[in-house]
């Protein structure tokens, strides 16, 4: 953590990036951060592979505070940078465009990150396997850098942590975890405001979609897989707003003696999204990575391209197999803790 903070202190124009598809600890320790570094009088952007989501966008302090990365415009940007900071993210390939752009220079990187599968791809590595969050580290490295804890960066920070622990509920979540939200809370974060913000805010086309794709659970491998397939077809029908759409998979997850739940959607013909949930027998970020993608040990995801039958064989084949190794190990309270705890 100390050399990451030098490294910023050092640096006079920072960009920073996230992992595709930005979740609440993606966006929340991004924006928090770049005011940190702000705060510092420093030159910083956050550049962003993916659009922020609309559930996320009142975070947000003016409206190109995260952009969108478009070549023409932030290449430059990019280039005159003396450091480079990916978030979140646990290998270079889960940052896209942006990413990949970082790589053409010899600008250092700093990985920040809690992903038990990241592999310290950057000259500077404050990686924490067993952190609640991003955001806890980003705390940990404002603390450092002796940056004032102000509302404005507190209420990233605080959705970053809310998030990426279920509402304190994942097992990673320790006392230091609601320490760090206390003190969020003293300087002014409101956490009914942000809740309803966040989980109250669904609209009409999700809700019916949701019925529809609980309605067709579909039960596998013993009845410990749920899943629900959502062809492109019926998502057209309704179109929801894309980030809506995690909140479905943790309903399959509420159904008794189910272990994993899967939710296939095909957003475009032969695309399709494969978002896993797990109640901690088997790492679905590991099964998530074996078909290109990631995420955490208890909630993943990759697209896929094919037929969707093909995939859905595919990935339940794979988590069946997770399973049963599970099972021959001994499937017990403790495991499911151990799993979940590294995130």
């Amino acid at each position: 953590m100390k050399e990451a903070a030098q490294a910023i202190r050092n640096a006079s124009s920072v960009v920073i990036t996230s992992h595709i598809k930005p979740d609440g600890d993606a966006l929340g320790s991004s924006l928090a951060l770049l005011r940190i570094i702000k705060a510092l009088g420093k030159k910083c952007r956050v550049i962003s592979s993916s659009h922020v989501p609309c559930g996320f966008l009142f975070m947000l302090e003016y409206e190109d505070e995260i952009t969108r990365y478009q070549p023409e415009r932030d290449d430059r940007i990019i280039e005159e940078a003396d450091l480079f900071i990916i978030l979140d993210c646990s290998d270079l390939s889960r940052s896209g465009e942006v990413g990949k752009k970082m790589l053409k220079f010899e600008t250092p990187i700093m990985v920040i990150d809690h992903h038990s599968t990241n592999e310290s791809f950057g000259e500077y590595n404050y990686i924490i396997p067993d952190a609640s969050s991003t955001g806890a580290l980003v705390m940990n490295v404002m603390d450092e850098l002796a940056i004032p804890l102000t509302l404005s960066i507190a209420i990233p920070l605080y959705i970053a942590i809310v998030t990426d622990t279920g509402d304190f509920n994942y097992p990673s979540t320790t006392s230091r975890t609601h320490e760090k939200a206390a003190r969020l809370l003293e300087v002014g974060v409101k956490p009914y405001e942000i809740f309803r913000k966040i989980s109250l805010d669904r609209t009409i086309d999700f809700i019916r979609l949701a019925g529809l794709a609980i309605f067709n659970v579909q039960l596998a491998h013993e009845q410990e897989i749920a899943f629900s397939v959502i062809s492109y077809d019926l998502y057209r029908k309704f179109t929801p707003r894309i980030d809506e759409l995690v909140m479905l998979p943790p309903y399959l997850l509420t159904i008794r003696g189910v272990e994993v739940g899967v939710l296939f959607l095909e957003f475009d013909p032969g695309h399709i999204l494969v978002d896993l949930r797990s109640q901690g027998l088997i790492n679905v970020a590991k099964l998530a990575r074996n078909l290109g993608g990631g995420g955490h040990s208890g909630a993943a995801g990759v697209r896929m391209r094919g037929e969707m039958p093909d995939i859905v064989q595919q990935v339940i084949q794979a988590a069946g197999e997770r399973l049963d190794r599970a099972h021959r190990k001994g499937a017990d309270e403790a495991r499911r803790l151990k799993i979940l705890g590294r995130t």
